[in-house]
């Protein structure tokens, strides 16, 4: 008997040993094959990082090539019209002055979407430098209403500005802020009829401070209000005024204001109006 329990002892040791040996082999292949696996997602990581690092640099090339073949180029057609436009190599006839109005508005348009474009891609590439400092909201309005009256009187609007604080001051990059807000009252007018009225208002809070630009315009179809921000985005109206933007300004002005510890959102109903609001920090 103690023969026989002695060998079916060995028996099922053995049996034990075999199993923990063929569940080590099994171990051993699944970790080789899970090694091989993270090599190779590895490589194709690191390949997708020289492929994002090429496209990068492809960017940076791109941008440089825009900004001095494109920029430059159009920068000279603009002053060679004003200096036709003042007639310095003799009068103009109507026809002529015309023309060369035709040329100094396209010109700037192409100038103006070059420049978006490149504000856009930098943004996107990180590689957009904003200037932070206490910025007086009051300033700000100044400056942008002295730059937005003439298109407020040429389609016959009125602009309402309603600032209490005097003193009020943002945390943000002063150039940024009226680009922004100068974008905002420019789609403004845009989209609202004659007779019609464009509004400022400031509200300050405890850390943030709201600036809002609202119109009594057409509205934005309640399925746009989100893709307004995407680039090249437009609101198709038959109501709008000529001279079609680039799409760019919101999606830019949406992306300054969030690089800026921001945001920029919007609120509208279709006949009755819009209301952009951007708020930033508080300084």
């Amino acid at each position: 008997m103690e023969g026989d329990e002695e060998r079916l002892l060995h028996s099922v040791a053995l049996q034990n040993a075999n199993s923990i040996f063929l569940a080590r082999q099994r171990a051993e292949q699944e970790l080789r094959r899970t090694k091989e696996a993270l090599e190779s997602k590895t490589a194709a990581l690191a390949e997708a990082r020289r492929a994002a690092q090429a496209a990068n640099d492809a960017k940076d090339r791109f941008l440089s090539m825009i900004s001095h073949e494109l920029r430059t180029p159009l920068g000279a057609i603009g002053g060679y019209a004003a200096l036709l436009a003042e007639e310095i190599q003799g009068s103009l006839t109507d026809g002529q002055r015309e023309y060369i109005a035709g040329i100094r508005h396209n010109q700037k348009h192409l100038l103006r979407l070059v420049n978006e474009l490149l504000d856009l891609a930098k943004i996107e590439s990180g590689k957009f430098v904003l200037n932070l400092s206490a910025v007086p909201v009051q300033g700000v309005l100044e400056s942008v209403q002295t730059m937005i009256e003439p298109q407020i009187r040429a389609c016959d609007l009125r602009l309402e500005i309603e600032s209490d604080d005097p003193a009020l001051s943002l945390h943000a990059d002063r150039a940024r802020v009226e680009q922004i807000v100068l974008n905002l009252l420019s789609n403004a007018v845009k989209f609202t009829p004659a007779g019609g009225v464009v509004r400022i208002t400031t509200a300050p809070g405890t850390d943030k401070v709201r600036l809002s630009v609202q119109d009594t315009g057409i509205g934005i179809p309640e399925g746009k209000l989100d893709a307004v921000f995407e680039p090249f985005v437009q609101v198709e109206s038959s109501q709008s005024r000529a001279g079609r933007g680039t799409g760019l300004g919101l999606a830019i002005s949406r992306e300054l204001a969030r690089a800026m510890g921001g945001d920029l959102t919007v609120e509208s109903v279709r006949g009755k109006g819009s209301e952009f609001t951007l708020s930033l920090p508080r300084a």
